[in-house]
């Protein structure tokens, strides 16, 4: 519903203005609500948050310069329309000066003022839309609801389902399927769109023939908007299963696993891969790549094959990178390559996704065995800390072992990481408490123990700070 209010001391004037607009703009639900001088209309404002205000100039009690400067403050603002019978600069430069959208001399033209509301009406809105999207990423980022999130216009009736659309031109596609549709974006890259749609709308996804020639991902239907991260990347996967399928356009359902899969496999070997870059040669490190992509080839369905394809894009965009950050943000040849794996939709087959991946690799591989001929300590290190990063170990103990002076052990253990020591070790033992995590068969405080944190409170917090959800609602989700 769309509230309008209409400021001005005459009655009869008050009364016109709303024939005008409630008869012109019968397709849209309106509320008219009418204010007799600027303290009431600004009272109005603040109650009832309207998405426009039409407003004379001379009133009594708050004239509407005044107003305009006051409305002005207020967190969510009305788009303004000013109806004036002076036709004086200073008042058009006041109205502009304070928000407002247009100036109408009296006595008011029915089409001027028509169109000027409407104009307000799709200019708020466009506003609303992104403030609501800017909020459902923000949801994304941290995994919750901040407090500060307004999102009443998202709170879907029926739930709501996130869908990623791939294809030239998906993004006006999308807009013309969902004309009078409630949705909101929440990535849009170049043949890339990823949003959020009503219940009620999947019928459009899977009958409109222009979206027909497209690839669709789409999740579980939801009620819950704290888990939109979740149901985002349900999404993701559902969309990855066009590497896997004869048939690359049509709309791609996401399904629950009745039996979790096990990740374990896939995970030792992506470790043993990349634990192993300094000392191995690069055709072994090609070949270890593909075949940590061997599922590729088997009878497994293109479910199951989305989600461990998932599972490593995530090792690989999260982990690997991030454990080599400091090469990749200062090698534009590793730059470029992280930037195409991280598009893996942009690649028209999973070979071409892999190579990008093995290239990366190589190289990062060819930077490390650089650096080693210098430090040869480091991957002596690593390979200790390797071996006991779940016991109580500290970066004492380790420079000791491989006899190197602590400072200078320090300096270039995050020289050559790209992070400090203690971060490393952080790192590794969240990646090994969301692998028991997944196991479903420890308890919390059995967790936080396997998995070298040790105090049960300590690792919820830094569990929480790392991956946006507490142990329990990680294991939940995955």
């Amino acid at each position: 519903m769309i509230e309008i209010v209409i400021a001005d001391d005459e009655k009869l004037i008050r009364a016109g203005i709303a024939k005008i607009i409630t008869k012109s703009l019968e397709n849209i639900e309106l509320k008219i609500v009418e204010a007799k001088n600027g303290q009431e209309a600004l009272d109005i404002c603040k109650a009832d948050e309207p998405q426009v205000l039409l407003t004379d100039i001379r009133m009594p009690i708050m004239d509407g310069v005044e107003l305009m400067k006051n409305v002005s403050q207020l967190e969510v603002k009305p788009e303004i329309i000013v109806l004036s019978g002076f036709d004086d600069f200073v008042y058009a430069k006041s109205a502009i000066e304070n928000g407002a959208l247009s100036y109408i001399l009296k006595p008011v033209d029915k089409t001027e003022l028509v169109n000027a509301v409407q104009q307000a009406i799709s200019t708020f809105r466009k506003i609303e839309k992104q403030r609501t999207e800017d909020n459902l990423k923000t949801i994304i980022n941290e995994g919750r609801i901040n407090k500060q999130n307004s999102l009443s216009d998202a709170n879907f009736v029926n739930g709501y389902y996130c869908l990623n659309i791939i294809g030239n031109q998906c993004k006006n596609a999308i807009i013309q399927a969902m004309d009078n549709i409630n949705y909101y974006t929440l990535e849009s890259k170049k043949g890339f769109e990823s949003i959020i749609i009503p219940r009620e709308a999947e019928y459009i996804i899977k009958s409109d023939f222009s979206l027909s020639q497209y690839s669709i991902g789409i999740s579980s239907p939801s009620n819950n908007i704290s888990s939109l991260r979740f149901f985002k990347k349900q999404a993701f996967i559902a969309i990855l299963q066009i590497f896997f399928a004869q048939e690359k356009k049509g709309v791609f359902i996401y399904e629950e696993q009745e039996q979790a899969l096990d990740f374990t496999k896939l995970n030792d070997d992506f470790e043993h891969c990349i634990s192993q870059l300094t000392i191995t040669e690069p055709e072994e490190i090609n070949k270890r790549i593909k075949a940590l992509f061997n599922f590729a080839t088997t009878d497994d369905s293109a479910k199951n094959k989305a989600e461990m394809l998932f599972f490593l894009y995530t090792k690989i965009t999260e982990n690997l990178f991030t454990r080599f950050s400091a090469y990749t943000e200062s090698d534009f040849y590793l730059h470029l390559k992280g930037i195409m794996i991280e598009n893996i939709l942009q690649c028209k087959t999973l070979e071409e996704w892999i190579k990008n991946v093995s290239d990366y690799t190589i190289y990062i591989s060819e930077l490390l065995k650089r650096n080693n001929v210098e430090y040869p300590f480091i991957e002596e290190a690593l390979e200790y800390i390797k071996a006991n990063f779940t016991k109580n170990i500290n970066m004492a103990m380790v420079a000791n072992q491989v006899s190197i002076n602590y400072t200078w052990f320090s300096e270039k253990f995050k020289e050559h990481m790209g992070m400090n020591f203690n971060e490393y070790i952080k790192r590794m033992r969240i990646d090994e408490a969301c692998r028991l995590l997944q196991k479903d068969c420890y308890k919390v405080y059995e967790v936080a123990e396997r998995s070298g944190f040790g105090d049960v409170k300590y690792f919820m917090k830094t569990f929480k700070e790392a991956t946006g959800l507490t142990p329990s609602e990680w294991k939940k989700q995955h």
